[in-house]
């Protein structure tokens, strides 16, 4: 009798487990919308990944949007930081949730939106490369609060171009035109 209840424990134990994966996979999915299809699978399933880290290990929800029309930003709600590309506008937005903007530095969106996103459109360079070094940006700042106290101290490159910086609430490059 006890064998068969610690038999029926571990299969429930590990229809649990699955379920938790398959959820993981599902919320780092609809975390992001490709309207114009513009992004390959690779591409996709590195954001993907990165929403799903950024739920696992921050408890922030991710939404990255790549949009046909200028992308319109969910209300901010304390806890979603939300990317939105429209490639065809050249047009960015960043919302960062305020205790992450607090983290990263407070113009880290601003500086997303204002020089890092344009960098990439200009002609030549890669928006898609821009988009998937502003997230691994955003990841090893995180990271990098978790390191000795001497990282944390040491300013990081001002360089823009691959290194850039915002504060909380929501920053479109088509505001300052």
């Amino acid at each position: 009798m006890a064998a068969l209840m610690l038999v029926m424990g571990l299969v429930v134990l590990g229809f649990w487990k699955n379920s938790e994966r398959n959820m993981e996979r599902l919320n780092a999915r609809f975390g992001l919308s490709d309207e114009t299809g513009s992004l390959s699978q690779d591409e996709r399933e590195h954001v993907q990944t990165f929403i799903a880290a950024l739920q696992k290990k921050y408890g922030i929800e991710a939404r990255v949007q790549i949009t046909r029309e200028r992308p319109k930003p969910p209300e901010p709600d304390g806890k979603t930081l939300y990317v939105g590309l429209c490639p065809a506008e050249k047009s960015a937005v960043a919302q960062l949730p305020p205790l992450m903007a607090r983290a990263l530095g407070p113009d880290f969106a601003r500086m997303l939106v204002e020089e890092h996103f344009p960098f990439h459109y200009a002609p030549g360079r890669s928006w898609q490369k821009g988009l998937l070094l502003a997230l691994d940006l955003m990841e090893s700042r995180l990271a990098a609060l978790g390191a000795a106290p001497e990282a944390q101290a040491a300013p990081g490159p001002r360089d823009t171009k691959d290194n850039a910086g915002g504060d909380a609430g929501e920053h479109n490059t088509k505001d300052k035109k």
